[in-house]
């Protein structure tokens, strides 16, 4: 046994033992800190104190302690992903921290150039004056920060500081650009199961994640299970609820956002879900809802869904569950950023219900501000509407899809394919919004096998012709193999809200149910096949080599 033990320590392999410093407003800062009945008192004495290789801090469960915690290569100068540095509660529920720093750049929690930093089962909440819950930055290094965890943790209120024209602000800020200019990449990230919010619809509460690169040097990154909520953000807002900027190789899945951006009037945000300057992001599996202005729209745009935003690349967005947001279900802004330019991505398997209500956007899914200039492919989808908007404040009826504002020539290989459109929605002429608005005569993407169904249609726009009915859009030849019908969804209209656990490790699937097809259905067995689907479709079942239309495709 001693030779193993020698061996061990000569390779490398043995794992020093965690040293646990306990924290209690009944303890005393001169005391050693090493068990709870030596517990240190304040925030002061863990900031001010230099951890051993393997340490943690953990603070006394139900008890309130004030101050911000600030972490770095000073006071934690030993930490890796291997043996990483623990912040945590001990006894029973979460400690509380209230944050009472100030500045543009504050956080109640700072972890910088801390590799294997862990944050774990704490309650943050904003003192007044904090503008972020967390910062996990890289200040020092041009090497890679790693192996970053805050897990299982209620963090809210945090918000840009009234009156600062900084962006910064947030609960969770995961900068590979840090306050002090410093481009220190960050590498393995994770975010999960965490409450995210503000204290009500209309709070001032800044994004859940905002996550900030330079280039994409935020790498493998993972947020999935959190439940983000009532972040009404500031007037003047851009971004999402969760935010992937400069992040290269991420999974967003599993997580719940809603009542998002109540009290933006500007365009760029706030949306949902969005990547921008961004490669390899999946987005998956996640419930995003009421993404809209409170209590009704006055001005501005976007509070979309998902959002590919500008200079995405190599990513996709698959079985979804958008519903009942201001602006799209799903945009695609192609813009290009710098030498980034936007694609070739994918939008699949998801299901759209009562989107862009506000006509916000003019479309329930939105390919804007160009023809793409890489592949866009778009199938598998079901969309549905029957909002009212014949009184909306915005005037107008949302389309099914939007392309706009130029002309131009879609990438090859760009394809829309085996959606459903049902649009039951109605404008002030008491007609449905049109199935496609496409009004600079977009060009080169397949169109093939979509289901269009409406009562009193506004028909297809497509350049200067608008084609009224669907003999005229067949026998202009611009789609193959279309199909007109009512899609004998099991519901229509009636998905609602989802009632799941972000933390179960499953989407919301099976809900909604609403949208699956009944027998007798047209889109049965009407589709055609797509090369590299992803093998299943919404509700998780296998894609027979002819599927259904829409979302519900085996």
């Amino acid at each position: 046994m001693l030779g193993l033990l020698l061996a061990g320590a000569t390779t490398g392999t043995a794992h020093a033992a965690t040293t646990t410093y306990y924290v209690s407003p009944f303890g005393n800062d001169s005391n050693s800190g090493l068990s709870p009945d030596q517990a240190w008192k304040s925030i002061g004495k863990v900031n001010g104190f230099t951890f051993p290789q393997g340490s943690a801090v953990s603070f006394q469960g139900q008890e309130w302690f004030s101050g911000c915690l600030l972490f770095d290569a000073d006071n934690v100068p030993a930490s890796s992903a291997s043996t990483p540095f623990k912040v945590t509660s001990y006894g029973t529920g979460q400690a509380t921290i209230q944050s009472n720093c100030t500045g543009n750049s504050s956080a109640a929690v700072t972890a910088d150039n801390v590799s294997g930093f862990q944050l774990n089962n704490m309650k943050l909440v904003n003192g007044g004056t904090t503008a972020a819950g967390v910062l996990l930055q890289n200040q020092k290094s041009s090497t890679a920060t790693k192996g970053l965890v805050v897990a299982d943790s209620d963090i809210s209120g945090f918000a840009t500081p009234s009156g600062s024209s900084s962006t910064f602000g947030g609960q969770i800020m995961v900068l590979g650009y840090a306050v002090n200019g410093n481009t220190g990449p960050l590498d393995d990230v994770q975010i999960r199961n965490n409450k995210l919010h503000g204290s009500s619809v209309t709070s001032t509460a800044g994004p859940g994640i905002y996550g900030w690169g330079s280039g994409i040097n935020i790498t493998n990154v993972r947020v999935e299970g959190n439940t983000v909520y009532n972040l009404g953000m500031a007037a003047q807002s851009t971004g999402a609820a969760l935010t992937a900027n400069g992040w290269n190789g991420a999974v967003i899945q599993r997580n719940v956002v809603h009542d998002i951006g109540a009290n933006v009037t500007s365009c760029g945000g706030a949306s949902g879900i969005m990547t921008y300057t961004s490669n390899d992001v999946t987005i998956r599996r996640n419930e995003v809802y009421n993404v809209q202005p409170v209590p009704d729209y006055t001005a501005g745009c976007d509070w979309d869904g998902i959002d590919l935003d500008g200079g995405t690349t190599n990513s996709v967005v698959e079985y979804n569950y958008t519903h009942h947001n201001a602006g799209s279900g799903l945009l695609a802004y192609t813009s290009t950023v710098g030498s980034r330019v936007w694609g070739p991505n994918t939008f699949r398997y998801n299901i759209s219900e009562n989107d862009d209500w506000a006509n916000a956007q003019g479309g329930l899914f939105n390919v804007v501000p160009n023809a793409p200039k890489n592949a866009l492919s778009v199938y598998g989808n079901t969309f549905f509407t029957n909002k009212d908007q014949s009184t909306n404040k915005k005037t107008g009826t949302s389309a099914c899809f939007l392309f706009g504002y130029t002309t131009g020539t879609w990438a090859s290989g760009s394809q829309i394919k085996d959606n459903i459109c049902h649009m039951a929605n109605k404008g002030g002429f008491g007609k449905t919004g049109q199935l496609y608005y496409n009004p600079y005569t977009q060009t080169g993407m397949t169109l093939s096998n979509n289901l269009y169904y409406g009562t009193s249609t506004a028909g297809w726009r497509w350049g200067g012709t608008t084609y009224g009915d669907f003999a005229a859009w067949k026998a202009a030849g611009l789609e193959s193999a279309a199909v007109w019908g009512d899609p004998l969804f099991t519901s229509p209209g009636a998905g609602g809200t989802c009632s799941w656990s972000p933390t179960s490790g499953t989407g919301p699937q099976p809900c909604p149910q609403a949208y699956t097809l009944k027998s007798g259905s047209p889109a049965l067995g009407a589709g055609t096949a797509v090369s590299g689907n992803g093998g299943v479709d919404y509700y998780g079942t296998s894609i027979p080599s002819v599927p259904n239309i829409g979302a519900d495709a085996g």
